[in-house]
């Protein structure tokens, strides 16, 4: 039983996870947007399939430490978007989800100057380099029951906003015109509604609420979009799975 457990405890690795570890070290010693070699120089170097390494390397894509190009390679992912692996997914494909419809009121829509903190957080040093945004501030809404706040700071060079509905699915119409929004960085916190968003959640001033800060991603690692979102904490809630490396 002993030999069993020890040799439970000091299982043999699987080839595309070395390989993926062989990456992940040498990826830690690239730039962002840096090239790794291409699959048939990675076969050579590993002595593998092209199917060992693409297990591999899509590991290490699922982990937010590359991203594909199609036709272009692999590039090594900003270190911004490295976080847990979540489904990113819309509000509106949220509650569809759920089996409710979403609906939205808007509550203002600007062409502005980014401030400094979302011209930093899109990843200008200069704010005065950051193109400027358009800043959509909505109230979300399930069966049209009030359901979060959110306010996104989007890019305005990334879209064509006359042929945008502000009250539909904002991601769904980008993707129309090309932009996919691919990864986020979230920070989720629990906070109390002050008196402008609990009017306006139809909740009591003090109330709990989830507040997600993020910022969101494209494919090539370009970060286009800075959002705020408040919803209801007795209206909703995250479902997270995390795993655990084997050791």
């Amino acid at each position: 039983m002993a030999n069993v457990t020890q040799q439970s405890r000091t299982r043999r690795r699987r080839k595309y996870e070395v390989v993926e570890s062989a990456l992940e070290r040498r990826i830690a010693g690239l730039l962002p947007h840096d090239t790794l070699p291409p699959e048939r120089d990675l076969m050579r170097e590993f002595e593998v399939s092209r199917m060992t390494i693409r297990q591999a390397v899509s590991r290490l894509v699922a982990r937010g430490l590359v991203y594909n190009v199609q036709g272009s390679g692999t590039f090594v992912s900003p270190v911004e978007v490295i976080t847990k692996t979540l489904t990113l997914t819309g509000f509106s494909e949220d509650m569809r989800q759920r089996g409710l419809t979403p609906s939205s009121r808007v509550l203002a829509v600007d062409h502005v100057a980014a401030s400094p903190e979302t011209a930093a957080r899109l990843g200008y040093d200069d704010p005065a380099t950051c193109p400027p945004v358009v800043r959509l501030r909505r109230l979300r809404c399930a069966d049209g029951a009030p359901m979060a706040v959110e306010t996104v700071e989007v890019l305005a060079t990334v879209a064509d906003w006359s042929a945008v509905d502000p009250s539909g699915s904002l991601y769904e119409q980008l993707e129309g015109q090309g932009l996919q929004i691919v990864r986020a960085a979230q920070v989720i916190a629990a906070v109390n509604l002050g008196v402008e968003e609990a009017k306006i959640l139809d909740q009591a001033v003090g109330a709990a609420a989830i507040r997600v800060s993020r910022v969101s991603y494209t494919g090539r690692g370009q970060a286009v979009e800075v959002g705020h979102t408040l919803y209801r904490a007795d209206r909703y809630d995250f479902d997270i799975v995390v795993t655990r490396e084997p050791r």
